[in-house]
């Protein structure tokens, strides 16, 4: 209806709660030419966008592993109150909707698309209370990138000790790159052409000069925080509508983040691997 009215749309993540839906959300969009974004706001992290250079440049060569995680911790405290993020006709789904697709997005722009998956997916607390918990609580799925490269994603609410560490590591036949949200401002950078003797991890702190977003925020050094990464996505989205440009993450993009997810479920399901579906 937004888009038939002609109206210009920023939705949060995920699209949709199915390909289904988000097929057609993509379409009204496209119908209409309106301008629209999907707030996977972590694109927008300086060291996350660094590696998006570096890879891009050939940095890592070849790329052979793609390992994501995204632990919290917070369905395992008893003492939470039931929202509605536990509820699938409110949320769509769980860990996997709300956090693996993040994971998933990340992923896809960084390392290409996925071709196949095989997942498992559970719910360690079923009941609180009088209140029936019908999400997944965890998600784990192993993925086979189109490139070939292989990969693996891991969602969940009950990794205790872990608040939100969102992460990725990537392992190329020239590199390696690493990242983890609870320590937002570094990139650690592995360059395996190096003389062997000084071979090893470089933790770069992605603040400036010269990395992404940074010359809009402090002087080199001073570090920025997750809030930031919205502020540069609204401000990539107005640059991009002053230019007439599209904007990305778009609609496109978010239902090509759906397609991994719902195979991700399916997998779950039949306990086999499923190729992901384009459309």
């Amino acid at each position: 209806a937004a888009a038939a009215a002609g109206k210009m749309i920023l939705c949060e993540k995920p699209l949709a709660t199915s390909v289904a839906e988000a097929r057609s959300m993509t379409a009204a969009v496209a119908r209409a030419a309106v301008p629209n974004m999907v707030w996977f706001n972590y694109r927008r992290v300086p060291a996350i966008a660094f590696a998006r250079e570096l890879v891009e440049r050939g940095a890592l060569g070849r790329l052979f592993h793609y390992r994501a995680t995204y632990l919290q911790e917070w369905g395992a405290d008893p003492t939470r109150p039931v929202n509605w993020k536990l509820s699938r006709v409110e949320a769509g789904s769980g860990a996997n909707g709300d956090l693996n697709s993040h994971l998933v997005d990340t992923a896809l722009w960084l390392a290409g698309p996925v071709s196949e998956v095989s997942a498992m997916m559970t719910t360690f607390v079923p009941r609180r209370g009088a209140f029936q918990v019908d999400v997944d609580d965890a998600v784990l799925a192993l993925a086979r990138f189109a490139s070939g490269a292989l990969g693996s994603f891991e969602a969940t609410r009950f990794a205790v000790g872990c608040r939100n560490r969102n992460g990725f590591e990537i392992h190329g036949e020239k590199g390696m790159l690493r990242f983890n949200l609870e320590d937002f401002n570094h990139l650690e950078y592995t360059d395996s052409t190096q003389d062997p003797a000084l071979r090893g991890a470089r933790r770069i702190l992605v603040t400036g000069p010269g990395h992404p977003y940074t010359g809009n925020y402090w002087k080199p050094g001073h570090i920025i925080g997750y809030e930031h990464t919205f502020t540069s996505a609204l401000a990539d989205f107005l640059h991009a509508l002053d230019r007439g440009e599209a904007v990305h993450p778009s609609f496109e993009d978010a239902l090509r983040v759906q397609e991994v997810l719902e195979a991700i479920e399916i997998s779950a399901q039949t306990r086999q691997w499923v190729e992901v579906a384009r459309g």
